[in-house]
């Protein structure tokens, strides 16, 4: 019988206080900038104070730390009917171009939620066209089809190293997906669909969140309950729409939040939002039990409340982006250690010992001959970050800050115990 242990071993990086209130995991203060690619093409650069950047460098620096793209079936193709259509006769949104954005995301370090459409065109409350190259399909292949091509999309990105983090199947699928077949009218079929898209997430990563997205008005927790009853179980976040001018005041997005969080257990995200920025915020962090996740702003560089201004011929960081820095800290993410790096190397010596240790740049360095799972934990209990070392070898972790900090590991056959360390970071 194999045996599976579990040790801790604490390191000390410089004292810390005691909160009663952290949290396990951290806060997601994500933004959707999916037009970014489309933008830069056109010319337009982003600077923050004066200097122009990268915008993730941007939005990573201002503590965002998640990043949210929309993905199109075939966004070059004319949708009769439609006035925004094509969506891009570059490609914006194509698979090629999210893949390559996603790309630098997760070099940033960032967290990626890809957000399939499920069209060629903009799918919302209006409208949720069936992709040109499906038509003509019977039910039972178009189901086929949304597994399929869920399942080599997210393959493409795996072939690149870029697997999202969180997958949402569907845009404000409120009244259903993939129009008419998946009308919400024929809830069967509705969620057969949205199964379809789950199935072929999961056949490539059953770790991969799924996340379902409605609108916040009409009742969303009734909405929720339909799905649910009609066989759609497998969500882990659900995932809002909230704009003032569509969905009311802040006041009425509390209220249909506390009615989803005292009727599911579903963990709560505002996906969608442009204005009212710290009141989506404090809304969603403070839902009991952890149960609110975070928040996406929309398109922040252009759109409503914007964080960034047009200046000097280009987009300029504005005072509203000063906020987010605020908010982490006030959210408990600047006390979090960011664990990001996944290591294959295999030159190691043969210690025969699993062992960490610290260098003055504050890199949390690892030896262990086994395959190891490691967790990161600040002194409060918040899970700070972890990684999976996959081979024997010298693997190291950068800290993203000074603290105290427990590390604990768990693998299979491990010979020894990790003790204690004290371990002073160099600042």
């Amino acid at each position: 019988m194999q045996n599976r242990c579990m040790f801790i071993s604490l390191i000390i990086f410089c004292c810390a206080a005691f909160s009663a209130t952290a949290r396990t995991e951290p806060f997601i203060l994500g933004a959707d900038i999916s037009w970014i690619p489309q933008r830069e093409d056109g010319g337009v650069r982003y600077a923050d104070n004066g200097t122009v950047k990268d915008i993730v460098e941007i939005l990573k620096e201002h503590r965002f730390n998640w990043i949210r793209l929309r993905l199109f079936v075939d966004p070059t193709a004319v949708v009769p009917g439609e006035d925004e259509s094509p969506y891009s006769r570059d490609g914006f949104c194509d698979l090629p171009h999210t893949i390559a954005m996603a790309e630098r995301i997760k070099a940033a370090g960032m967290n990626l939620l890809l957000d399939f459409h499920y069209s060629d065109t903009w799918a919302d409350p209006g409208k949720q066209y069936k992709p040109m190259s499906w038509q003509g399909l019977t039910f039972n292949q178009l189901t086929s089809k949304v597994r399929s091509y869920t399942k080599e999309t997210l393959e493409a990105f795996r072939s690149r190293g870029v697997l999202p983090d969180m997958v949402q199947v569907g845009n404000e699928i409120v009244g259903g997906m993939i129009w008419p077949d998946g009308n919400s009218s024929n809830m069967s079929n509705f969620a057969a669909l949205v199964n379809a898209g789950i199935d072929g997430v999961k056949d490539v990563n059953q770790d991969i969140k799924i996340m379902i997205h409605s609108i916040s008005k009409n009742s969303p927790s009734d909405w929720l309950r339909n799905l649910k009853n009609a066989g759609v179980n497998r969500i882990d976040v659900f995932g809002l729409s909230y704009y003032s001018e569509w969905h009311g005041t802040p006041d009425d997005l509390q209220s249909m939040i506390n009615a989803i969080a005292a009727n599911h257990s579903q963990k709560i995200a505002v996906v969608e939002y442009a204005d009212n920025h710290e009141r989506v915020n404090k809304i969603v962090f403070n839902i009991p039990h952890e149960q609110g996740i975070g928040t996406f702003v929309w398109e922040p560089c252009d759109w409503m409340e914007a964080l960034f201004d047009w200046k000097n011929n280009r987009r300029e960081t504005n005072s509203r982006i000063d906020l987010y820095p605020r908010l982490s800290r006030e959210f408990g993410n600047d006390d979090i250690v960011r664990v990001d790096y996944l290591s294959d190397r295999k030159s190691a010596p043969e210690s025969g010992k699993t062992s960490f240790s610290i260098n003055h740049n504050g890199v949390l360095r690892n030896y262990s001959r086994y395959p190891l799972d490691i967790n990161v934990y600040t002194f409060q209990g918040r899970l700070a970050g972890k990684c999976r070392i996959v081979s024997q070898g010298n693997n190291e972790m950068p800290v993203k800050s000074s603290g105290v900090y427990i590390i604990a590991t768990s693998g299979k056959n491990l010979s020894n115990i990790i003790t204690s360390h004290n371990l002073n970071r160099h600042r």
